[in-house]
């Protein structure tokens, strides 16, 4: 499992301190290392490319608000489809509301989720282009909402969302290119993650435990090293974070 690093302030970005990669010789959620698709694993720092590449780092603090929706659930549903070869889409409900969307055009792509706890749960999911793996996990007794998307090739996300306060956690995660890593786990009530990664071989953790946790990460551009954040709640110990991490294509 990955070796998680907290940044409590930006200004330790800012400061040039580089971050630790993570370990990725153990295999993560899904068992993802037999597929072959440019997931983390081996030691591969998370991709098939080469990361270490901090690139140039803004962060902000107080970033401006997050628009993630929870829509409204009752029962559970879920919708799949398929357009390629080769493609594998599985989804375990056992939350008494729970939906679930997949859409996956392409080959050999693999989607996974579960749905699970006494919460309310929502997931849509799409992934286009060749060998991309998602695995998001939602669980709890409060409300979690995930939007995901990949587009490219060999890229790999893993999103786990447990529920336990009175507003819902949300995510909007969104990778283009190839042979990216996106992990995020949120623990807790009312915390929201925009993350977004655009180019190839890029890395990306982070972590919310908590309440009122707001972090809008992009990466743009190849090779960009995983700053690998976690966020603990309040703007006092980095809980509201704008992190924008370029180097161009």
């Amino acid at each position: 499992m990955r070796k998680l690093i907290g940044i409590l302030f930006g200004t330790l970005l800012l400061l040039g301190v580089a971050p630790a990669n993570a370990d990725t010789n153990s295999t993560p959620p899904g068992a993802p290392c037999a597929k072959n698709n440019g997931n983390p694993c081996n030691g591969n720092n998370g991709n098939l490319g080469d990361q270490g590449n901090v690139g140039s780092v803004v962060v902000v603090e107080n970033p401006p608000p997050i628009d993630i929706t929870m829509p409204d659930v009752t029962d559970r549903g879920v919708f799949i489809t398929q357009i390629g070869d080769s493609n594998d889409a599985d989804a375990v409900q056992t939350a008494p509301n729970a939906y679930a969307r997949v859409d996956q055009e392409g080959d050999d792509n693999d989607a996974d989720l579960t749905q699970s706890g006494t919460g309310t749960a929502y997931a849509d999911a799409s992934q286009s282009g060749t060998g991309n793996f998602a695995r998001l996990e939602q669980s709890g007794t409060g409300q979690n909402v995930v939007y995901a998307m990949q587009d490219g090739n060999g890229n790999w996300m893993w999103s786990n969302q447990v529920a336990l306060g009175s507003i819902y956690n949300g995510a909007r995660l969104t990778q283009t290119g190839n042979n990216n890593d996106m992990a995020l786990y949120q623990e807790g009530g009312d915390n929201l993650a925009l993350l977004t990664q655009d180019g190839n071989s890029n890395g990306m953790t982070a972590v919310q435990i908590g309440e009122g946790n707001r972090l809008a990460w992009t990466q743009d551009g190849n090779n960009l090293s995983d700053l690998q954040v976690t966020q603990t709640g309040g703007s006092s110990t980095g809980g509201q974070l704008a992190i924008t991490q370029s180097n161009g294509h």
